[in-house]
């Protein structure tokens, strides 16, 4: 991800090559990026340093975005009497975000991919070396910017304990860690799995014919997050239509006092309302991530927060509440710019930008390909061959795409699901 400076407004630099085009030497790596220098971190010396948090406000708070969520909602199910639809009438939760928001300004994204390594990931010594690679291309690309990296839990853990046990290199005002956007809204769904596990909602969606019981119960660890996310949204549309016929016929004139009342009165009542609650709430940290608000990001994180405490998510309970803590506290001179530009746009498609770390797992699955590295593993020397040849064949693929295959037009941004 790249996004400009005062110091240099997002120039590039062009690379240099010292092999001449006779040269029949075949070209190899440079030493700087081939090879991982060993690394030790002791716990001990792994201490966060004191720094102050913004309180957020002026964006969009977390009220105003339920009541948006609650409002996409009322009109699916409005919809949803409808026989038929008409062009304009967004019955799905990404078309109608969409269709509020307004035309993307914001020039796609500029994405490539590294030679990949052998090392395994989730070792102080992989994750520091790739500190050092991440700062260096950001050097070249675009200096005086500060360097940014997202990623999952294990990895973020490590680099936050080497960025406090080296802060002369990688302290907080010299490199942004980030956690991964798409691993978070995974746990959120796994989370609320567990409150939905034995509450009967699997088996419901078996009966109804939506889901087989395996597919089922793949919900509740979220297996596939876009068929989880998906499942859900059809959950939160049947939930609160549900509630609103339960207060139709009970007659009562304030739908607020009369949902209090329940809670208080009926357990059952509040476990789903509570259920409903936080799937609109995850919803939204979603859209924050589509719609580039950075401040709903931050809220929605907060009042997620207590889902990884209560439902005992270690790993998460911890280290997604540092994130929040990194992110509340940017110097005065990111908060801003970074704010802008802190997910990946791959598209002019409105309500269409994506975490940092999904745009990751996309360029993944374009070097994996068909079978993976399945076959390969076994033969070291053509495993370091395809580890070097796989993002430049993820590359061409690219470049052949956007030049012979069909494009759409660049005019039209609106969303994929804004269709009939």
């Amino acid at each position: 991800m790249q996004f400009p400076t005062q110091e240099n407004e997002g120039t590039c630099r062009e690379a240099s090559f010292s092999q001449t085009a006779n040269s029949k030497e075949k070209p190899s790596l440079p030493e700087a990026f081939a090879n991982v220098p060993p690394i030790h971190v002791t716990d001990t010396t792994t201490v966060p340093s004191v720094s102050n948090t913004t309180e957020y406000s002026g964006g969009m708070a977390i009220k105003q975005a339920i009541d948006i969520e609650k409002g996409c909602i009322k009109q699916s199910v409005e919809l949803l009497r409808l026989e038929t639809l008409r062009k304009g009438q967004p019955i799905s939760w990404a078309a109608y975000h969409a269709s509020l928001q307004p035309p993307v300004e914001h020039l796609p994204s500029i994405i490539a991919m590294l030679p990949i390594f052998l090392e395994k990931a989730d070792s102080p010594a992989m994750v520091k070396h790739g500190l050092d690679i991440v700062r260096n291309v950001t050097r070249f690309l675009n200096a005086g910017q500060v360097p940014v990296l997202a990623c999952d839990c294990p990895i973020f853990a490590i680099s936050k304990k080497i960025q406090w046990s080296m802060p002369q290199l990688y302290g907080e005002d010299k490199f942004l860690i980030m956690f991964g956007g798409l691993h978070i809204e995974k746990a959120l769904w796994n989370a609320l799995g567990d409150l939905l596990r034995g509450s009967g909602w699997t088996d419901v969606l078996t009966e109804a014919g939506i889901a087989t019981s395996g597919t089922a119960d793949s919900f509740l660890r979220a297996a596939h997050i876009t068929r989880t996310r998906h499942m859900h949204q059809v959950t939160a549309l049947a939930l609160a239509k549900l509630q609103q016929e339960a207060f139709v016929k009970s007659r009562e004139q304030d739908l607020e006092k009369w949902r209090q009342e329940m809670m208080e009165t009926c357990p059952t009542f509040h476990f789903w309302d509570m259920i409903l609650r936080t799937e609109i709430v995850v919803l939204a940290f979603i859209r924050s991530h589509r719609e580039r608000d950075f401040t709903l990001y931050i809220e929605c994180l907060k009042e997620l927060m207590f889902l990884f405490f209560a439902l005992d998510h270690v790993n998460y309970s911890r280290w997604v509440s540092v994130h929040l803590r990194d992110v509340q506290s940017l110097p005065d001179k990111l908060r801003d710019i970074f704010s802008k530009f802190w997910v990946v746009q791959k598209t002019s498609t409105r309500f269409s930008a994506i975490p940092i770390d999904q745009a990751h797992e996309q360029e993944n699955a374009k070097v994996k390909g068909s079978g993976g590295v399945v076959g390969l593993t076994e033969n070291p020397a053509a495993l370091s061959r395809w580890l070097i040849s796989g993002p430049e064949m993820a590359r061409l693929v690219t470049q052949f795409d956007e030049q012979y295959m069909p494009q759409p037009n660049r005019e039209d941004t609106s969303h994929h699901e804004e269709g009939l």
